[in-house]
């Protein structure tokens, strides 16, 4: 495959010249240089164009400028982008925020590794606060339970240009949400979606106190996102309702739970006797994340003693050895980005308290019976991901294990490794590389458990 041209968009509005070098800097430090910039300006003088000719007479010759007419917003700026780039990727980067000099090169590797490839890319991401690095993002593989509660991707993208002309242009009715409702028509018209676990990106952060206005931003915000997820979740066919957290961080997608029928025939409520749920209405909650059409298995969060978690949903390992996810940490504390109060989809949940879509058991034949303890489940999971079904963990619905004993057989894990072991050997899709594996998990390295 021929290596890839992009094209580097960026929308320049009120910008503080000093960081807007500090962007152009980090796009001029590329390894990879088959690449062009088109700085789309809604600035009032002509100070951009000036700063890139005194300031970066190396990528002169790259660069491309245009004066919008019109202050329409972001949205705009970004089709007018798309519009004349002569790549065949668009990159969509803030004018304040830097590239790592990696970034482009690793967006190529991705793109060289698969024939004819076809997909959005995102990577990990850390802040500027000021003139340090902080707070790494470590994000999920495609997870698209979480990215309709939260923008978990961020705004920065590679697009292929043939996504783009399927899709159509960015909508320039959304005020701050027009990146976050092109992943959501991606993701409803099944578009690939693909991640690179590194640090490729950091963006910059106003660091100011918190004024009204600010917080009405915010607002402002998290309700136009929340209301773009519950519109295609409706158009899906999926009945639901959305409400913005107070943190102004993300939004709960509540699923109308009023189609439930106790003793159904469609969906396997699974619960061991040594088992005790701690919540109401728990069979409600789950049958309603079922109801969604790609969703197999659902799941819930157990506690263990001392007001600590055992687990939300498991992570495997390159061996396939299974870790209880956020084990030990605290149940008051916040979690790692968190994700341990937050519903998503995962690569598997406790057997001990499940609900299973009775049409997807069926079809795979159930459990294999020459699995046992947490590798029958995680079979189970991975055979109905291949099918395009998804797993998903609620941390609101809560359990315990009076006696816990669901360990597997070394000739079940061996069974195991024979039937998944490529699969199980690419690692946790749904768990980040960067973070450290084992049962203290979802913890940054140098950091304790009690701290988080």
């Amino acid at each position: 495959m021929a290596d890839a041209y992009f094209t580097l968009v960026v929308w320049t509005n009120d910008t503080d010249m000093d960081q807007f070098k500090d962007c152009l800097e980090s796009i001029d430090e590329q390894e990879y240089r088959e690449f062009e910039l088109y700085i789309l300006d809604n600035n009032p003088s002509n100070a951009i164009e000036l700063t890139i000719k005194e300031f970066f007479p190396d990528i002169v010759d790259k660069v491309h400028y245009r004066r919008l007419k019109k202050k329409s917003g972001g949205a705009y700026a970004y089709n007018i982008g798309a519009h004349f780039a002569e790549g065949n990727y668009l990159v969509y980067l803030g004018q304040h925020d830097r590239l790592s000099a990696k970034t482009l090169s690793s967006f190529n590797e991705m793109i060289n590794s698969e024939e004819d490839f076809d997909s959005i890319i995102y990577t990990d991401s850390d802040e500027i606060v000021g003139l340090d690095r902080m707070n790494p993002h470590f994000k999920s593989d495609f997870n698209k339970e979480l990215l309709l509660q939260t923008n978990y991707i961020g705004d920065f993208i590679c697009l292929p240009v043939s996504m783009y002309r399927r899709l159509g242009e960015f909508n320039e009715k959304a005020k701050t949400a027009y990146m976050y409702e092109y992943l959501l028509r991606a993701t409803f018209k099944k578009e690939k979606i693909q991640h690179i676990p590194a640090l490729l990106y950091h963006k910059r952060i106003d660091n100011r106190p918190k004024t009204k206005e600010i917080r009405a931003e915010e607002r402002y915000y998290c309700n136009e996102h929340m209301a773009l997820a519950v519109s295609y979740l409706k158009r899906s066919g999926v009945n639901c309702q959305g409400r913005v957290d107070p943190n102004l961080r993300k939004w709960h997608i509540e699923y109308d739970e009023n189609s439930f029928r106790r003793f159904s025939g469609d969906y396997m409520f699974l619960k061991d006797e040594n088992v005790k749920l701690f919540t109401r209405n728990n069979a409600k909650r789950m049958y309603a994340y079922l109801n969604q059409p790609d969703v197999a298995v659902v799941g819930v969060r157990f506690i263990g003693r001392g007001f600590t978690i055992d687990n939300v949903g498991y992570i495997y390992d390159e061996d396939g050895i299974q870790y209880p996810a956020f084990h030990g940490q605290r149940i008051f504390r916040e979690t790692y980005e968190g994700l341990g109060s937050m519903p998503r989809d995962v690569s598997m949940v406790d057997s001990g308290c499940c609900m299973i879509d009775a049409k997807v058991y069926r079809m795979l034949h159930g459990f294999d019976k020459n699995l046992s303890g947490r590798d029958a489940m995680l079979d189970f999971c991975l055979r109905a991901k291949e099918r395009g079904y998804r797993t998903i963990v609620i941390p609101k619905c809560i359990a315990r294990y009076k006696n816990k004993d669901n360990t597997s057989l070394a000739e079940s894990h061996e069974y195991l490794m024979n039937k998944h072991g490529e699969l199980i050997g690419n690692g946790d899709g749904f768990y980040n590389k960067n973070l450290p594996i084992g049962v203290e998990n979802y913890i940054l390295p140098g950091m304790e458990s009690e701290g988080n």
